[in-house]
C-alpha cells in the first residue's frame, strides 16, 4: 500500500501542534483507502517525525491481532490525530483493555493524542512510571472508562476534553508537571486524583463526582475552575495549595485542608451553598499555637460575620484543626468585589457565634 505524504498544516487539529512534529502524515482509513486500516499498525510504522491521521470510523481495542492493543508509546512515537474530531472517530473496548500505554522505565516517552472518542476502556492512556516524557491529550471525549486519563509523573498539557464516568477517577494526575485546563470532568468517584506543586488546574468544570472534585493531599495551583455538586468535597487538598478565582459550590464541603506545610492561600474564590462547611481543616495533630492560614478576600455567600463563622471549621472549633483561617477582609459579592466589608475581629466573631 503506497504511503501517503500530506502537508499537516491542511488539517485543523494539527495546526495547534508544534511545527517540528509535522513532518509526514500516515493515513488510517478503516475502509482501506489509506496507508493502513488500523491504528496500532500505523503507530508501529511511524516515527517521531510523523503524524498518524485517522479518518472517521470505529476502531475496536482488542487482542489477538497482528498489531495488538495497547499501543506501546516511547520517545519515537508519532503524533496521533483524527481528521474529523471526536464526534466521528471512536476508539472503544470491552471495559478491560487500555488503548495506549507507556511501559515503566521508558525514557522520554511521547503521547500526542487529539480528537478521539474513547469508550469502555480501562483507560485511554496508562502513563506507567516513565523516565521523563511529554503528554498532549487534547479535544477528546472519554466515556465510561475506569480511569478517564492516567498522566501521573508526566508533563505537558491536558486540555479541552470531556471526561465522563462512571469510573474511579477522571484524571489520575499523580504529580503531573503541566497544565490541566478547559476540561469537563464528571461522574467519577474523584474528578482529579493526585496533584503536585507543578500541577496547574485552570478553567475546568469539575462536577457531580461521588467523592471529590479534586483530591490530592498534595498541593497544586487551581485557578478559575467551577467545582460543584461533588458528594464529599470540592477540593480535598494540602495546606500549601494555591486556590484563586474558583467557584466552589454545592459540594459536601467546599475545601477540606489536610497536612503539609502552610504555604498556601485561598483568595478571590466564591465558596457558598456547600452542605456542611465552606472550609474545613484537619491537621491530624494538636499544635499548641496553630498558624494562621490566609483565606482573605473570598465571597462566602453572605456578608454576615456570624453566618461566615458558621461555615468555617478551624482552630476555634477543635485543637485538631491545626490552623486558624483568617477570612477578613472578605468580598462583598460574587466574583469577589474588591471592596471589603468592615467587620469586628475574626476571633470576636467566632467567640460570639460559639
Amino acid at each position: 500500500m503506497a504511503r501517503m505524504r500530506l502537508l499537516c498544516c491542511t488539517f485543523l487539529l494539527l495546526a495547534a501542534l508544534p511545527a517540528a512534529l509535522c513532518a509526514g502524515v500516515i493515513v488510517v482509513d478503516p475502509a482501506g483507502g489509506g496507508d493502513f486500516d488500523n491504528i496500532p499498525e500505523a503507530m508501529f510504522h511511524g516515527t517521531a517525525d510523523d503524524t498518524v491521521l485517522v479518518l472517521p470510523g470505529f476502531y475496536e481495542v482488542e487482542t489477538g491481532i497482528s498489531y495488538p492493543w495497547p499501543v506501546l508509546l516511547d520517545a519515537d512515537s508519532p503524533v496521533l490525530v483524527s481528521q474529523e474530531g471526536a464526534a466521528l472517530t471512536l476508539i472503544f473496548g470491552d471495559g478491560l483493555l487500555t488503548a495506549f500505554e507507556v511501559p515503566d522505565g521508558t525514557f522520554g516517552a511521547r503521547a500526542f493524542i487529539a480528537g478521539f472518542q474513547f469508550r469502555l476502556l480501562r483507560t485511554p492512556l496508562d502513563w506507567g512510571y516513565p523516565v521523563g516524557g511529554t503528554v498532549h491529550f487534547t479535544d477528546n471525549i472519554v466515556e465510561a472508562c475506569e480511569i478517564g486519563l492516567d498522566v501521573r509523573l508526566g508533563a505537558g498539557l491536558v486540555a479541552g476534553n470531556v471526561i465522563e464516568g462512571p469510573g474511579v477517577c477522571g484524571i489520575q494526575a499523580g504529580h503531573f508537571e503541566g497544565v490541566i485546563e478547559d476540561n469537563e470532568i464528571h461522574g467519577f468517584f474523584d474528578g482529579i486524583m493526585g496533584t503536585g506543586e507543578y500541577t496547574v488546574i485552570q478553567r475546568n468544570h469539575i462536577h457531580d463526582n461521588e467523592i471529590s472534585g479534586v483530591a490530592g493531599f498534595d498541593n497544586c495551583v487551581a485557578i478559575d475552575n467551577i467545582v460543584e455538586n461533588n458528594g464529599w468535597y470540592g477540593f480535598s487538598i494540602s495546606f500549601d495549595a494555591h486556590l484563586t478565582g474558583n467557584v466552589i459550590r454545592g459540594n459536601g464541603t467546599g475545601v477540606d485542608f489536610w497536612g503539609g506545610p502552610h504555604n498556601g492561600f485561598l483568595h478571590g474564590n466564591d465558596i457558598y451553598d456547600n452542605v456542611d462547611f465552606a472550609v474545613h481543616s484537619y491537621r491530624g495533630e494538636i499544635i499548641p499555637d496553630p498558624p494562621d492560614f490566609d483565606a482573605t478576600m473570598n465571597w462566602w455567600g453572605t456578608t454576615d460575620g456570624a453566618a461566615i463563622a458558621a461555615e468555617i471549621w478551624d482552630c476555634h472549633d477543635s485543637a485538631w484543626a491545626g490552623v486558624c483561617f483568617v477570612v477578613e477582609p472578605w468580598c462583598a459579592s460574587p466574583g469577589c468585589d474588591p471592596t471589603p466589608v468592615q467587620a469586628t475581629s475574626w476571633g470576636a466573631i467566632k467567640a460570639t457565634y460559639r
